[in-house]
């Protein structure tokens, strides 16, 4: 006797997809430190603006106030704008566009460094050269392991979001799937056999003609 049956294939072939689904999400990605990377260079940066006088430097008064003006313009941007991406990075740990802003940021001030220690090569006293030298040095380190640190989450991010599209196309692939049945065979069926008639024929016999 046969018996249709609804097949789980669909439900079995679904499941994987469903568990690969979920297993692609992405873990929470680790936070990007640009506070604790770069404020201890920010405050090296600043103390050693602090401690220099561009008035003091042997140069042309048109040089020293390009410096000045290049110092004046790096304290305002540590306490103000910079100040305020900081902030905003830490309060979303492990986003890129907030890192990046600070990182261009930080990209920009570190140009308007090297020119005030270009400058104070050639003009300043060899304490305050080398203290500039040394800030920029740290600056520039900490600036290279913020871009690290962004390359990495933003593609780690790209990895995660391309592991979900596969997933979630598999899964709407395996939905469109139709439905199967499955036919199940018990055996053959007992059949009845036809009954035969054990009775001679009853039909006349021709007559034979008489001579």
């Amino acid at each position: 006797m046969f018996f249709p049956r609804v097949s789980l294939a669909l439900l079995t072939a679904a499941l994987p997809w469903s568990v690969s689904a979920q297993g692609a999400a992405p873990a929470a990605d680790p936070p990007i430190s640009v506070s604790g990377t770069l404020r201890p260079a920010l405050a090296q940066v600043s103390q050693t603006l602090n401690g220099i006088n561009t008035k003091r430097w042997k140069a042309p008064n048109e040089v020293k106030s390009a410096a000045d003006q290049d110092v004046s313009s790096i304290q305002r941007d540590l306490s103000g704008t910079l100040a305020g991406l900081l902030q905003q990075s830490d309060s979303s740990p492990g986003s890129v566009p907030a890192a990046f802003a600070v990182y261009r940021n930080v990209d920009a001030l570190y140009d308007t460094l090297l020119r005030v220690v270009l400058t104070a090569n050639l003009a300043a006293p060899d304490t305050e050269a080398n203290a500039l030298q040394g800030a920029l040095s740290t600056l520039e380190s900490a600036r290279s392991a913020i871009g690290d640190s962004i390359l990495n989450a933003s593609q780690k991010q790209q990895s995660d979001l391309i592991n979900i599209r596969t997933a979630l196309s598999k899964a709407s692939a395996v939905q469109r799937a139709p439905v199967t049945t499955t036919v199940v065979d018990d055996g053959p069926a007992t059949q009845t056999k036809p009954k035969h008639s054990s009775k001679k024929s009853t039909s006349p016999k021709p007559a034979s003609n008489p001579q």
